[in-house]
C-alpha cells in the first residue's frame, strides 16, 4: 500500500503531461521565429514523463548509455536544423533542473528561460527501442513565460534489414540518424 501511495503523484503527473501533449498537438512553432531557444531536458525518460532525470538516465549498461548519447545527438542536430527557432546547445544551458515538477513546470520553465536568456524552451522525451530499432520523440515548446505553444509526438524506424548488433559502436550513427528523423517529423507537424 505504501508503494502505491508513493507512485500516485508520479502517475498523476504522467496523466497531466500526457494531457498537455495531446491538448496542444495543434500548436504552431511559427510564434518562435528566430527565438533563442534551449532545451530544459532531452532524455530517455520512458514513453511518457514520470519525473525521471531530464538530461540523462541511468541506463543498465555502457552500451545502452552510448545508444542514448547517440540518440540525444540526433535530437539536438534536428533542433539545431529547425527553421522555427535559433537553438542553443543543451551543453550550454545553465541551472538545468534535475527534475521538473509538472505542477509547477510553468514557473520552472520561466526561471530556466530567464537564467539562460531564452525566448523559448523545449522539453524533449526521446525513447530508443532496441528491440524494434525505432526512436519515439515527444516535445513541449514553451515561450519564455512558461506557456506551452506547441507539442507533438513522432516515431522513426531503423534500417531494413535491422542492425545485427544495435548496441555496437558501429550502430551509433544509425541511432543518431533515426533520432534525427523522428525529431524532424515531430517538428514538421507544428511547422518547425
Amino acid at each position: 500500500m505504501h508503494t502505491l501511495l508513493q507512485r500516485l503523484p508520479l502517475f498523476l503527473a504522467s496523466l497531466l503531461t500526457a494531457a498537455a501533449l495531446s491538448s496542444c498537438a495543434e500548436g504552431n512553432l511559427s510564434r518562435l521565429h528566430n527565438a533563442r531557444t534551449g532545451a530544459i531536458g532531452i532524455g530517455p525518460t520512458g514513453e511518457f514523463p514520470h519525473g525521471h532525470a531530464l538530461s540523462h538516465s541511468k541506463p543498465g549498461s555502457p552500451e545502452e548509455l552510448r545508444v542514448h548519447a547517440a540518440v540525444q545527438r540526433g535530437v539536438e542536430r534536428a533542433l539545431d536544423d529547425s527553421r522555427a527557432f535559433n537553438y542553443v546547445p543543451f551543453a550550454k544551458m545553465e541551472q538545468v533542473p534535475s527534475h521538473l515538477n509538472p505542477f509547477i513546470e510553468r514557473a520552472e520553465v520561466k526561471k530556466f528561460a530567464a537564467a539562460n536568456r531564452l525566448g523559448a524552451v523545449v522539453r524533449v522525451w526521446v525513447t530508443p527501442n532496441l528491440h524494434h530499432q525505432s526512436v519515439s520523440v515527444g516535445f513541449l515548446a514553451h515561450v519564455s513565460s512558461g506557456k506551452v505553444v506547441a507539442s507533438d509526438l513522432a516515431t522513426a524506424h531503423g534500417p531494413v534489414p535491422p542492425l545485427k548488433n544495435p548496441t555496437a559502436r558501429a550502430s551509433l550513427p544509425t541511432w543518431e540518424k533515426i533520432a534525427y528523423e523522428a525529431t524532424k517529423k515531430a517538428l514538421a507537424k507544428v511547422r518547425g
